[in-house]
Formats: C-alpha cells, sequence, structure tokens
C-alpha cells in the first residue's frame, strides 16, 4: 500500500445511485457478488462509513495498518480515512454509509463519535470485537433499519437516524478503549493532532486561522497543515471550515437564528463575510440551505 495521498481515489456520497441523499444500507454479499469478489483499490470517502461483518476472512487496511477479517467484528471509517477491504470468501454483513448532514438532520452529536476509540482519524483504528451473546441486538437494529428503509413512506430518515443512533450507543457501550488511554496517541504528530482537534472544538468560533492553533502548538502553520493531512487527508484549514460549517448547518437547522446573529456566533465580522464563506463552501448561501433542508 505504497501510495501517495494524491493517488487514493475519494468517493463521494453524491456519485453514489441511492434511494436517499444522506443514507445508505447494503448488505456485503450483495457488494461482494456485483464485484464479482474483486476488491476495490484503497480509497476514501466523504462520508461515514460502519461496516458490521457477521463473518468474514481477508484483510482489512485502514489508513496503512493492516487488520485480519474476524467474525462479529465491526470498522468505523471516518470521511477522509483511507481504507482497502480484501475478501478471501464471500461475507456476511452490512454497510452502513451516512454524511454529515445524516448526523446533523437525527440530532447524533459529534461527542457520541469523538469520545469513544470509534471513529478514529488518527493512529490505529481496530475493529470493535462483537461477542455472541450481544450480537442478536446489533443484527436486530440493522434489520430494522433495512426494513424501515425500504417500507415507511414518512419520516422514513428519522426513524432510520433514530435506529444508527442506537446502534452507536450500543458500541458506545461496549468500547473499552478510550482515545485518552491509547499509548499509540503519545507520538508527536498524533499528539499534535488530538490537540489541535480540541483547541478547534473550543475556539471555532475565535480562531478561524490556522496560525491561531500553530501559535498555541508552538509549531508553523505550515507543519501543522502538513501534519494533519498526513494523519487525516485533510489538512488543518480543511477541518476549521468544515467544523464551522457544520455548526452553521446546526443553527440554521435547528433554531431560528438571523444570518446576521450567527455570523457574529461564529465569530465573523459582517454577516456578508459568512455568507460568501458558507457559499463557497457549501454551494448555498446560508438562507436556500435553511429553506431546503426543512422542506425535505
Amino acid at each position: 500500500m505504497n501510495l501517495l495521498h494524491k493517488d487514493i481515489k475519494t468517493y463521494a456520497f453524491s456519485e453514489m445511485s441511492q434511494q436517499y441523499s444522506d443514507f445508505a444500507l447494503k448488505r456485503m454479499e450483495d457488494t461482494y457478488r456485483n464485484a464479482n469478489g474483486e476488491s476495490d483499490s484503497p480509497h476514501r470517502h466523504d462520508y461515514y462509513t460502519i461496516i458490521f461483518i457477521e463473518k468474514g476472512e481477508g484483510i482489512h487496511f485502514v489508513d496503512f495498518t493492516e487488520y485480519k477479517v474476524e467474525d462479529r467484528t465491526i470498522y468505523f471509517i471516518l470521511p477522509g480515512q483511507m481504507h482497502q477491504l480484501i475478501l478471501t470468501a464471500e461475507p456476511i454483513g452490512w454497510v452502513i454509509t451516512f454524511t454529515e448532514e445524516f448526523l446533523i438532520a437525527n440530532s447524533i452529536p459529534e461527542k457520541m463519535i469523538n469520545d469513544i476509540y470509534l471513529f478514529n482519524d488518527y493512529g490505529q483504528s481496530p475493529p470493535l470485537p462483537i461477542n455472541e451473546r450481544d450480537m442478536p441486538i446489533y443484527k436486530s437494529l440493522v434489520t430494522q433499519m433495512a426494513y424501515f428503509a425500504e417500507s415507511l413512506e414518512t419520516y422514513t430518515l428519522e426513524a432510520v437516524g433514530s435506529l444508527v443512533k442506537l446502534f452507536l450507543i450500543q458500541s458506545n457501550n461496549h468500547c473499552s478503549l478510550r482515545k485518552s488511554n491509547n499509548p499509540q496517541l503519545i507520538e508527536t504528530s498524533n499528539h499534535i493532532l488530538r490537540t489541535f482537534k480540541q483547541l478547534l472544538n473550543k475556539k471555532y468560533a475565535t480562531a478561524h486561522m490556522v496560525s491561531d492553533y500553530a501559535d498555541e502548538l508552538a509549531v508553523t502553520s505550515d507543519y501543522l497543515n502538513k501534519t494533519v493531512k498526513n494523519l487525516t487527508g485533510k489538512s488543518a484549514k480543511d477541518h476549521i471550515q468544515s467544523k464551522l460549517i457544520t455548526e452553521a448547518k446546526r443553527s440554521l437547522l435547528f433554531s431560528n437564528i438571523s444570518n446576521k446573529e450567527l455570523s457574529y456566533e461564529l465569530g465573523f465580522d459582517e454577516s456578508a463575510h459568512f455568507n460568501n464563506f458558507f457559499k463557497k463552501i457549501t454551494g448555498q448561501t446560508p438562507s436556500e440551505f435553511r429553506a431546503l433542508a426543512r422542506q425535505s
């Protein structure tokens, strides 16, 4: 897997042929058969992926680390994280995919993802092993996702979103590996990334420049950008912009705050600057996003 970051394809959720714009659920057996058992090249997604393996054999590469594919395991893949699943026999399981907008719309907090060793965009990303006793719970949740996704005519994604949230809560309770206790994170570059993300969660509304964070970390802006990109596939600047957009979308979707008030809350001196920033990143003005999101 001697690949450069620029050589790795990133799949966009919008490119997939899906029934819904922000959520998809597929059987691993179907995907395996459709590909005639051939594995994809190492790649990234711009969306979240959960790979729930009931039975499987092979190797799973996640950010250049090799894991043996085993029965009763769950992988959590972040947007931008590189992976490749090489299966040596037809698997049994599910692949759940969803976007950042899906999390926002279903009030699934970032804390649920960030506090535990599930979705992990740096260091090791081992699967979560599930014991035989708890397997029926996970299988029931995914089976219900499939049922509601196909059968409901209204509030479909709300129902599915509730089940995804339960799936994450269940995984949270079974996950004993906490990021703060993981020895992998004591390495210098991982420490820089972890501290950067902690600072970003606290200061995104007042610190918009990479230099703001580089100064606190006692490194140059260029070094911070390169370190973060090497580990996550996205630069520090990309992470700052993504955080601002996510928080803006949450406020636009779940409150009646005006664009002017929101721009000040997010640290923009002028609402016009915020509007231009939001449109540059999303292709929509804040007002257009709010109107379209509330119609769907």
